[in-house]
């Protein structure tokens, strides 16, 4: 679960009382001994657009949390950008008259402030024309490469000595780290961006940011958040497209849910055809949310219409070749061998694996 709203949302449809629920903010994110990883099974009612995720019910479970990925793979050493966002859907209010203000969390993504997926906003945050102010949260984050090393790069339009407070949620504890705004000049007020190099990186790292010295009437926005990593040739990165963190693990007739339905953004896909899924289990445990390790991922190929599970530990899914521009008609083994009259089993052709 990424934060405490989340969490509410969730505590609230499991039956918790609203004041229980808001006692929520303290609760800890912890790994459990009991309950297991949940079996997965291909995708079903596959088409361009979305297919069904589907998985195998996990006794304890209260609810699963599906997530959805495409995957990049590095073809040479350099710097990848996990996450860019200006925030350009925002075309409303103004510096002076911000819009906003009503409500304690917007949905910046689903609601085209933001451009890409994931994306929220809370503590009652305002809008000014690609600009953003209140508690920023970013989406989920593939850190893991790098030994979990990675940049942030957080651009304001702020008021000089403004402190700003990142907090990182990646492995081990949280990391806070607080800056002031410096600004060129003698402006009082300005764009500036800072650069925070971090090394807590995660399979679902979030963060969350605000200006911790906001007064009203004085700007304190965001204007842009851009998060990067220095990868090797053949690392791969997945990025969290869609998700629901929510699915009760039981319907209300006690029938157990072992599925969730997607419909797919098509900016999100960024001209992918294949995705991927996993899904963990969860229940609370007082004020600690405990969770299952994750699943195995789904491979969906959405041109073809076909899917495959998987297995993270053994699976070859590609193969690395020192000269990428030969065309390599070879079929290999599932330990990269090379198989010159393969009969029937699972192979590697043309970097994909193919039942025979």
């Amino acid at each position: 679960m990424k934060h405490f709203y989340t969490v509410l949302a969730c505590l609230m449809l499991l039956g918790t009382s609203a004041a229980t629920a808001q006692r929520a903010i303290e609760m800890k994110k912890a790994p459990s001994a009991t309950l297991n990883a949940p079996g997965v099974n291909p995708a079903t009612n596959i088409t361009a657009s979305g297919f069904t995720a589907n998985w195998q019910p996990v006794d304890g479970a209260e609810a699963y949390c599906v997530f959805v990925y495409i995957k990049d793979v590095m073809e040479q050493d350099g710097e990848f950008t996990l996450a860019d966002e200006d925030f350009d859907g925002i075309d409303f209010g103004s510096l002076i008259e911000p819009a906003g203000g009503d409500e304690s969390g917007v949905n910046l993504s689903q609601m085209g402030y933001a451009l890409s997926y994931g994306w929220e906003a809370y503590l009652y945050p305002t809008f000014a024309p690609s600009l953003v102010a209140g508690m920023l949260y970013t989406p989920y984050l593939y850190l893991v490469n790098n030994d979990g090393k990675y940049k942030v790069h957080i651009t304001t339009y702020a008021s000089r000595n403004d402190e700003i407070r990142v907090t990182s949620h990646g492995i081990g504890d949280a990391v806070n780290v607080a800056y002031n705004v410096e600004l060129d000049n003698s402006q009082a007020t300005g764009v500036s961006t800072k650069t925070i190099e971090l090394s807590n990186g995660s399979r679902d790292l979030f963060m969350s940011m605000i200006n911790n010295t906001a007064q009203l009437g004085v700007a304190d926005y965001f204007d842009r958040v851009k998060v990067t990593q220095d990868l090797k040739e053949g690392d791969e990165v997945y990025t969290n497209i869609d998700a629901d963190e929510a699915v009760m693990a039981q319907n209300d007739w006690g029938d157990d849910v072992t599925s969730k339905r997607f419909t797919l953004n098509s900016a999100y896909l960024n001209g992918h055809t294949e995705v991927y899924y996993d899904v963990y289990a969860a229940r609370y445990e007082g004020y600690t949310l405990v969770v299952s390790p994750y699943s195995n991922r789904v491979l969906v190929d959405l041109r073809n219409r076909t899917s495959e599970v998987i297995d993270d530990a053994t699976a070859i899914t590609s193969i690395k070749a020192d000269a990428r521009q030969a065309a390599d008609d070879n079929w290999y083994d599932l330990t990269g061998r090379r198989v010159l009259n393969p009969g029937s089993g699972i192979y590697i052709h043309h970097g994909k694996k193919v039942v025979r």
